[in-house]
């Protein structure tokens, strides 16, 4: 705070054209300038860090929204959160109800939606993974489609690698 309120004593005595004394500083001119506006509007206490979180939330989800959620989950713990809003909204459609996203995410918090394991992937039955230890052991053959060629005839190309360096 006592740099911003140099920087503004500095730009005062008008010494300094206003990029030389952000370079001196080390700021941006834009950033300069925002102090100079907060010092005009709020004096020495407009120079104190400003934190940058909101100071509100007005899209907040509704309470009595949230409470009717996890109290309709509670009864069919069954249900996810589109089948849940779309109760909600039946049943009272003056409700603010919260997007379907919303409402997973309000279930989640609240403790209401059991993690899910997940799944591992299936190996194909007729091989497992290639164990290739040395170059030049296994060889690849990919078919990369045709084309024709300025004659008009055919090109089918394929890349061949080596499994072990490739």
């Amino acid at each position: 705070m006592t740099e911003r309120a140099r920087f503004v004593a500095l730009h005062a005595e008008a010494l300094y054209t206003m990029t030389e004394l952000c370079q001196r500083f080390g700021i941006a001119r834009k950033t300069g300038y925002k102090w100079l506006q907060r010092f005009e509007e709020d004096g020495l206490a407009g120079l104190a860090h400003q934190r940058r979180t909101p100071r509100s939330c007005p899209p907040r989800t509704d309470p009595w929204a949230v409470a009717a959620l996890i109290r309709l989950r509670e009864q069919h713990p069954s249900w996810g959160p589109k089948k849940l809003i779309a109760r909600l909204r039946t049943q009272d459609p003056r409700l603010a109800l919260p997007a379907v996203s919303t409402a997973g995410e309000l279930l989640k918090r609240h403790g209401l939606v059991k993690p899910q394991r997940r799944r591992s992937r299936p190996v194909h039955p007729g091989c497992g993974p290639l164990e290739v230890t040395t170059p030049h052991q296994v060889w690849m053959a990919d078919f990369k489609g045709q084309f024709r060629l300025g004659d008009g005839q055919l090109c089918y190309p394929l890349t061949i690698s080596d499994a072990h360096t490739r």
